[in-house]
């Protein structure tokens, strides 16, 4: 397949680099998640209004009652299988950004400054404000100075790449390795 979300061998170079762009990813976070809670919601508000129960428990009950709901709901299916699918994605990054946070040297830092970025629920109208935020997360700095937020910020999409998408020259050097041991 050809740019179609799945990286191909014969797609190289700029093209091929479209799919591990860390920084588009982190610009439309918002806004997915956003749009998830939505959809989330209207689902539920159907849910509720076609079944007057709310999901899980309804969910529970046919399960209990060995009831299989796959000839009732199909028109729903396609719906759901698209927000799961999604919200996947979007639980992926934000697994990768916990385990920057939680294992990275500098991963504290690095999440805030994703975190009031790109991630919070509110969106900052500049930089300025950016750093206004950060601020109470690292009392030993005055006052942080742009340069140093632009580094950590770009520091913390390289690790949450690598998380993501790990370091392909090394990841190929540890597998030519694993070969050769096993292949004796």
């Amino acid at each position: 397949m050809r740019k179609s979300g799945v990286v191909s061998k014969d797609v190289k170079g700029k093209d091929n680099e479209v799919y591990h762009d860390i920084i588009s990813l982190f610009k439309i976070y918002r806004s997915v998640n956003w749009k998830m809670q939505i959809k989330i919601n209207q689902v539920k508000q159907c849910f509720h209004t076609e079944y007057g129960t709310d999901v899980d428990e309804f969910l529970d009950s046919v399960y209990q009652a060995g009831m299989d709901i796959n000839l009732d709901m199909e028109d729903m299916r396609e719906r759901i299988e698209s927000i799961n699918q999604a919200n996947k994605y979007l639980k992926l990054i934000d697994e990768a950004v916990e385990l920057m946070r939680k294992y990275h040297p500098q991963g504290e830092k690095y999440y805030w400054v994703l975190y009031y970025t790109y991630m919070s629920a509110y969106r900052a109208e500049n930089t300025d404000e950016i750093l206004d935020k950060l601020e109470p997360h690292f009392p030993r700095i005055p006052r942080m100075h742009r340069a140093t937020y632009f580094r950590w910020r770009d520091k913390a999409f390289e690790a949450v790449s690598n998380i993501l998408w790990g370091k392909k020259k090394k990841n190929q050097q540890i597998l030519k390795q694993v070969n050769q041991n096993y292949q004796e």
